[in-house]
């Protein structure tokens, strides 16, 4: 296995538990966090984690958002003979700069906002209760929602990751996942069937022609794929590249809104509309996507009867949440296992 490993995920989301696990197998522990609280000792701070994230985010404001990546970066490079799991990694210029350590990967843990509300509650560390809205409320703060690009930013981080474990069950079920990555490294374990979708629908991506995000999807049934698609340009219209560029980036809208105004089609409808053309039915099958399906896919997948999604990366579609969360017919299923690159 590699012979760096860094970790980035939630609160409460189990990295603790996966670096015990680590150092059991000879690693040794380092942190992003190790780097920030030297500054608070230095400055007479208390190590509090509203502190510790005011600290770390005024250095990287200061110095770049990788700073904190570049102190361990070049601790771990003065003893390179050492195996090493490095915790605390919070923001994609953190991981620019870990990533040029030799043999590097990254994991990211991650678990549903009511399981870190609840362990957070049981093991209630900093003494006094917090109630489920103060917990939320630094969840939010450490996806990034409200904070500038050089601070809290671990969603975003999160889809950086080589490899990615949604623990939400016990600590036994912890260990397997970790066995698995181990495993997969020396070629022990083959690929779940979920890898080797998502890695098919990630090689799809390759195609896209969209300007600001490359989204593959595949639909498969019983360990088969049935159709595949990725987003651009319908058939016989020009690409946007061709056109002068994205036109939603030329009326400023935001992404994970108003999905209509696109010259493209995305990936999911591609898969769908192709299953329908060659007479293929969906019924009852999986589609595999990198991204979380926007308002638009999420209406046509529970139309075609598809009876569960796979996806990788998250996508800020308030309205497509709302219509997800509000039916019982499609399952969501956060993907977890080697992540891969388009």
């Amino acid at each position: 296995m590699s012979q760096i490993i860094g970790l980035t995920g939630f609160m409460g989301s189990g990295k603790g538990e996966l670096v015990k696990l680590l150092q059991r197998r000879g690693y040794t522990y380092i942190s992003l966090s190790d780097a920030v609280r030297e500054e608070a000792t230095r400055q007479g701070i208390p190590h509090t984690r509203e502190h510790l994230q005011q600290i770390g985010n005024a250095l990287r404001d200061t110095h770049g958002a990788g700073v904190l990546g570049k102190k361990i970066r070049e601790v771990v490079e003065q003893e390179k003979e050492r195996r090493w799991v490095i915790d605390g990694i919070r923001n994609p210029g953190e991981w620019e700069e870990l990533k040029h350590l030799p043999d590097f990967q990254m994991v990211g843990v991650t678990a549903s906002p009511e399981t870190i509300v609840a362990r957070i509650q049981t093991r209630n560390r900093e003494g006094t209760p917090l109630s489920q809205e103060e917990i939320l409320a630094k969840l939010n703060r450490e996806r990034g929602i409200n904070e500038p690009p050089e601070g809290q930013q671990v969603q975003r981080t999160l889809d950086h990751a080589d490899y990615l474990i949604v623990n939400e069950g016990t600590l036994e079920d912890l260990e397997a996942k970790l066995k698995h990555f181990e495993r997969l490294e020396t070629g022990e374990d083959r690929p779940t069937f979920h890898e080797v979708f998502m890695e098919i629908a990630y090689t799809w991506a390759k195609r896209a022609t969209c300007l600001r995000r490359r989204v593959g999807a595949v639909i498969a049934k019983d360990k088969q794929q049935l159709t595949a698609g990725y987003n651009g340009a319908p058939r016989g219209v020009p690409h946007c590249a061709e056109m002068g560029g994205c036109l939603r980036a030329k009326l400023g809208i935001p992404s994970g809104q108003r999905a209509e105004i696109c010259r493209g089609t995305h990936a999911e409808q591609n898969a769908i509309t192709q299953a329908a053309k060659l007479g293929i039915s969906i019924e009852g099958s999986t589609l595999y996507c990198n991204t979380f399906p926007c308002v638009i896919c999420a209406k046509m997948i529970l139309n075609a009867g598809i009876q569960t999604v796979v996806y990788d990366s998250d996508y800020d579609d308030p309205l497509s949440k709302e219509i997800l969360g509000q039916q019982r017919l499609l399952t969501l299923v956060r993907y977890e296992g080697k992540r891969f690159r388009t």
